[in-house]
C-alpha cells in the first residue's frame, strides 16, 4: 500500500452489553434482590458445551502496493459501502468459452489460470477504502469454514474450523478503516436436514441446519465472534425468505430459532453489537419467495422483538422511479416493526443496487452516467429513514455472468472505474478516488 495507513476505529459498543432474550427475567430478578440487600450480586450465566477455542491467528495480509488509501475517510451517516461475493480474489483474463467468466472467484491458494491476472481480495477492498466507505459487508459461509462433522473433524486430527481466509479479509478491512458486517450462513452437509441432496432439489442452494442441529450453529456463531470481534453487527443469514438461500422453502419458525440462537451465542460471548435478521429479498413473483413483509411478521410472532436489533433488507427496486422504489421496500418492513410496538428499530440495507451499462436498455439497468447519482439519490433517500448501513451490490460487475446482477458493479470485470465508482467517491464518500491504477489488461 503506497499510501500510509488508516488509524484503526476505536472499539466503541453499539450498546450494552446483551443477555439473551429467554435469560432477562432471571437477571431482573436478580438484579431486585441485590438492590433489596443492598449488595452487590454478580450474576454469571455460561451457556453448556463446547466455547470455541480461538485458532492461531494467521499472517497479517500484505498491504497493497497498487492502491492507496486515505488515512482516514470522512465519518458518514448511514455507514456505507460495498458487499459481493466473500471478497475472494478475481482471475481476470480471456476466456476461449463463449459466456464463461471473464474475472471468476476464486479461493485463495488457487492458481489463475494461464493469461489471466489475479486481483486480491485485499485490492478490493482497498478500492472501497478509497471510495471512502466506511463499512462493507463479508460472508462468514459455514459450510466452508466448518466442513466437517466436529466427531469427524477430530477423528482426523484436524482443526474443527478454518477461519484464515475469512480473518485475513477482515483484517483487511479494519486496518483499511471499515467495520464489516458479517453474514452468517448456509449449513455445511453434515447439518442439513436428511434428502436435501434429493434428485430434483435445490441445486446451488444455500440450506439452514436441521432443527437437531441448532446447538452446533450456536457454536459456530461463538467462535465466529471470537474470531472477528470488531464486526459492526452480526447478520443472520442472507435472504432467508428465498427458497435459494432457505433451500427446500423459507420456514419462518426455523429461521425464528437460528435469529433465537444468534441471540443467545452473542449473551454467551459478551458480544455487544448489533444482531439483525437476515437481509429481505424484496417482494417480487419469484417462485419459491415468501414476501418480506409476511416473513417479518412471522419472526416477530416466533422470536418476539427482543431477539433482534435490527432489520436487515435487501430493498433493490425493481424499476423506475428507483429511489420511490427503495423506500417503498423499505416502507414494508417498518409497516410491520410498527404493528409489533417496535417502530423505533433501525432497519440496515445489506444488499441494494441497480444495474449500469453504455445503453442502459436493461429492464434493472440504467446509463453509465446515470447509475452513480441514481445511487447517491438513494442513499440520500436512506438517511431519513433510520437506516444504519447503505451497502452496495456490488464493487464489480461479474463479466459475463447471465444474473440480472451481472452489470450492478460500479466497477468492470477488470477493477477499472465506471462512472459511478467516481461519482460515488466524490458525492457519498467526499473522497478524490480517480484516476485508479490500472490492475490488470485490456481484454
Amino acid at each position: 500500500m503506497s499510501g500510509p495507513q488508516r488509524d484503526e476505529p476505536p472499539e466503541a459498543p453499539d450498546r450494552p452489553p446483551r443477555v439473551p432474550q429467554r435469560r432477562r427475567a432471571l437477571l431482573a430478578a436478580a438484579a431486585a434482590l441485590a438492590l433489596g440487600g443492598g449488595v452487590a450480586l454478580a450474576v454469571v450465566l455460561v451457556q453448556g458445551g463446547e466455547q470455541p477455542t480461538p485458532a492461531p491467528r494467521p499472517p497479517a495480509p500484505a498491504p497493497n502496493r497498487r492502491v492507496s488509501v486515505p488515512k482516514r475517510n470522512p465519518v458518514q451517516s448511514p455507514p456505507w459501502g460495498f458487499t459481493g461475493s466473500g471478497w475472494q480474489d478475481v482471475c481476470y483474463g480471456p476466456v476461449a468459452t463463449p459466456g464463461a467468466s471473464r474475472a471468476p472467484r476464486v479461493p485463495d491458494g488457487r492458481p489463475c489460470r494461464p493469461g489471466s491476472t489475479r486481483i486480491t481480495g485485499s485490492t478490493q477492498i482497498a478500492l472501497t477504502a478509497r471510495a471512502g466507505a466506511d463499512t462493507d459487508r463479508i460472508e462468514a459461509l459455514w459450510s466452508s469454514i466448518e466442513p466437517l462433522a466436529p466427531s469427524d473433524a477430530a477423528a482426523r486430527g484436524v482443526p474443527r474450523f478454518n477461519w484464515a481466509p475469512v480473518v485475513s479479509r477482515y483484517r483487511t478491512m479494519i486496518r483499511d478503516g471499515i467495520r464489516p458486517v458479517v453474514v452468517a450462513f448456509g449449513a455445511p452437509e453434515w447439518a442439513r436436514a436428511p434428502g436435501w441432496n434429493r434428485h430434483g432439489g435445490c441445486e446451488g442452494c444455500s440450506f439452514p441446519p436441521a432443527p437437531e442441529h441448532i446447538g452446533e450453529w450456536r457454536t459456530f456463531l461463538r467462535s465466529l465472534i471470537a474470531h472477528l470481534p470488531r464486526m459492526s453487527a452480526l447478520e443472520v443469514w442472507n435472504e432467508p425468505n428465498f427458497r435459494i438461500f432457505f433451500a427446500p422453502q423459507a420456514d419462518p419458525g426455523l429461521y425464528a430459532r437460528l435469529l433465537e440462537a444468534a441471540d443467545e451465542a452473542a449473551g454467551e460471548s459478551g458480544f455487544h453489537g448489533p444482531i439483525l435478521t437476515g437481509g429481505l429479498s424484496p417482494a417480487s413473483p419469484a417462485r419459491g419467495k415468501m414476501p418480506p413483509s409476511r416473513f417479518l411478521s412471522r419472526v416477530y410472532e416466533i422470536a418476539g422483538k427482543g431477539s433482534f436489533d435490527g432489520i436487515g433488507a435487501h430493498p433493490y427496486p425493481a424499476g423506475p422511479p428507483w429511489t420511490a422504489g427503495m423506500t417503498a421496500n423499505l416502507q414494508q418492513l417498518r409497516r410491520v416493526s410498527e404493528r409489533f410496538n417496535d417502530g423505533s428499530k433501525p432497519l440496515w440495507i445489506t444488499e441494494v443496487g441497480i444495474g449500469g451499462t453504455k445503453s442502459g436498455s436493461g429492464h434493472f439497468d440504467v446509463s453509465l452516467d446515470r447509475q452513480g447519482p441514481v445511487l447517491a439519490r438513494m442513499y440520500r433517500a436512506a438517511q431519513g429513514m433510520n437506516v444504519r448501513s447503505f451497502l452496495i451490490y456490488t464493487l464489480s460487475d461479474l463479466g459475463g455472468s447471465p444474473s440480472r446482477f451481472a452489470t450492478y458493479g460500479v466497477m468492470t470485470p477488470a477493477l477499472r472505474p465506471k462512472p459511478a465508482y467516481c461519482y460515488l467517491a466524490q458525492h457519498v464518500g467526499h473522497m478524490r478516488a480517480c484516476p485508479v491504477p490500472r490492475l490488470a489488461p485490456a481484454p
